[in-house]
C-alpha cells in the first residue's frame, strides 16, 4: 500500500531522501503497518510527538491504510 508521510520541523531531516524542510514522501508499506512501524523505520528519536492521519489525531498503534497521509510534528509549545 502507498502512504504519504510528512515530517515537520527538525524531524524532516529523517526523510530518507535527505531533502530536509517540510515536504512529503510516499512510501510503499506492507498491509498492517502501524504508525509506530513507520516511526521505527525512519529512526525518529524517542521523544514526544504529535501525529495526524488524514488530518485527525492518531495514536502510534493505529494501522495505516492505502492512501493515508501521515503527518508527524515535534511537540509544540508557546503562548
Amino acid at each position: 500500500m502507498r502512504v504519504e508521510v510528512v515530517l515537520f520541523a527538525h524531524l524532516s531531516s529523517f526523510q530518507p531522501d535527505g531533502l530536509g524542510g517540510r515536504h512529503s514522501r510516499t512510501f510503499d508499506l506492507e498491509d498492517g503497518t502501524t504508525i509506530a512501524g513507520v516511526i521505527a523505520s525512519l529512526g525518529l528519536p524517542d521523544q514526544p510527538r504529535v501525529i495526524f492521519v488524514n488530518g485527525r489525531h492518531a495514536p502510534e498503534s493505529q494501522v495505516l491504510h492505502e492512501g493515508d497521509r501521515l503527518a508527524i510534528f515535534p511537540p509544540v509549545a508557546g503562548g
